[in-house]
């Protein structure tokens, strides 16, 4: 946790501090105007865009989002040298969601809402983070491959189990070559990409009142939209295994904002990575490394999720065929 001058921060809002309580990403206060959240955020360009999208996502109509509580001069945040600061209000009781295909559906008209918010933000660049994007997949590529050279070198026939691992190296690391060539694509321009957050996950959704609620985003990890999309739908296949809620998903997200096949090359290129594959590879390797026991459980459990993960792909790559041969969507 960043240390602050709590009692100078808190001295700028209008509500009196009663007992704060460090929690692992936030500051948790009560006050005399029920409970809230503090936040430090490290980089205060990426607080000053959350700000101006959550904002503008309010002004289209979705108001189940935590919003920045104004100072006593009505600033949305304070600035403390190089960081930030926001407060929330903190909700006590969020339930879980219910999945369907009404609350996917849901989810998406949503995403697509707080995408459109994002891109209308001059504040940070689509087309530079997609850059590093680019060079972070053919760094893990050139690493993934070193790892497989040296493993195989010192490794592959000292065991059954190893030579087994070592057949799945091969697909894997095509599987990393064919993302890094999606992504650098030449239909994808850099029209079709802007900022949003790198991991959008379940536990961004939760149930207030009834109603469909947005959380979270404190201290975000940026990338790119297509990136936010893979990442949510990806987890959420994993738990629900529903393609009829991927395409309900899919469904509210074009009511809202449409999506060309350059869009989903994108979705595709950053759901094809091998990453539950790779880590339990890669940690199997290490442990064999240093002659520690080594179980392939793991690498069987996540070849059991790549398969999960290629049924989605297959489906989602359909849908996006089926749209340009109906020539709904615009090719780039």
């Amino acid at each position: 946790m960043d240390k602050i001058d709590l009692s100078e921060v808190c001295q700028q809002y209008r509500a009196r501090v009663i007992r704060i309580t460090p929690l692992d990403d936030c500051y948790l206060l009560e006050t005399n105007r029920g409970p809230k959240e503090l936040h430090v955020w490290p980089r205060v360009d990426v607080m000053r865009w959350s700000f101006a999208w959550r904002e503008r996502l309010a002004r289209q109509g979705f108001r189940e989002v935590e919003r920045f509580i104004r100072t006593r001069d009505t600033k949305p945040f304070l600035i403390l040298g190089k960081r930030g600061v926001t407060m929330t209000d903190h909700h006590r009781q969020i339930e879980d969601y219910q999945p369907g295909q009404d609350t996917a559906r849901q989810c998406g008209r949503v995403i697509a809402m707080m995408h459109q918010s994002q891109q209308e933000s001059p504040l940070l660049s689509g087309s530079d983070l997609l850059k590093q994007e680019k060079q972070q997949v053919e760094e893990k590529g050139r690493r993934a491959k070193a790892l497989v050279e040296s493993f195989r070198a010192k490794y592959e026939r000292n065991s059954k189990e190893n030579r087994w691992v070592s057949e799945l190296m091969t697909p894997m690391l095509q599987r990393m070559d064919r993302s890094a060539t999606m992504l650098a694509h030449e239909r994808i321009t850099t029209e079709a990409v802007a900022v949003s957050h790198r991991d959008l996950l379940r536990n961004n959704w939760g149930l207030i009142n009834g109603k469909l609620y947005l959380r979270g985003f404190f201290r975000p990890v940026i990338s790119v939209q297509q990136r936010d999309v893979a990442t949510f739908l990806r987890d959420h296949f994993l738990t629900h295994k529903d393609l009829k809620q991927i395409d309900a998903f899919f469904d509210g997200y074009e009511e809202i904002k449409p999506l060309t096949y350059g869009n989903y090359s994108l979705i595709l290129a950053f759901m094809a990575r091998p990453r539950e594959l790779y880590r339990g590879i890669e940690s199997y390797v290490k442990r064999v490394s240093v002659n520690q026991e080594a179980s392939i459980a793991g690498i069987e459990h996540a070849l059991q999720s790549q398969q999960s993960v290629d049924l989605l792909l297959r489906h989602i790559a359909e849908r996006a065929e089926r749209s340009r041969r109906e020539g709904v969507y615009e090719s780039v």
